[in-house]
């Protein structure tokens, strides 16, 4: 029998080539890059293909946006204002009050006057609004 020299890492070395494994690596470095550089170049031009082919948008869709007007502005937030306002007038219209007691005229809630209104058949007698007089 002949026995087998290990020659340690010099046996395996004359296996394995080095060279065309950098070579091969480095080839499919440079054909991953460029196949990401090709595909990064399409997608640019199929954007620009599909933004030309867009309609520009309605003008009306900026004309409905909310606008703030020039100058100084009397309330800092309008709409805190408003919604505190028509909370207001809600809880006005749902509760019993006085509007001048000295001559005995009340506000009651919106739906016991519907009730009321239903219930006796006929709307309360007011007096005609005043008409203004002709300026001379």
């Amino acid at each position: 029998m002949t026995e087998h020299s290990s020659g340690g890492p010099s046996s395996i070395d004359r296996e394995i080539d080095v060279r065309s494994i950098t070579r091969i690596a480095i080839w499919l470095g440079v054909v991953t890059v460029l196949s990401f550089v090709i595909s990064w170049g399409f997608y640019l031009l199929l954007e620009r293909g599909e933004k030309a082919l867009d309609a520009p948008p309605s003008p009306l869709v900026e004309a409905a946006a909310p606008q703030v007007p020039p100058g100084p502005q009397l309330q800092a937030s309008p709409a805190i204002a408003l919604q505190a306002f028509r909370a207001e007038e809600e809880a006005r219209l749902a509760s019993y009050g006085w509007v001048d007691r000295t001559q005995g005229v009340a506000h009651v809630p919106v739906e016991r006057a519907i009730d009321r209104v239903a219930a006796e058949g006929s709307l309360p007698s007011f007096a005609p609004p005043a008409t203004p007089e002709p300026a001379p």
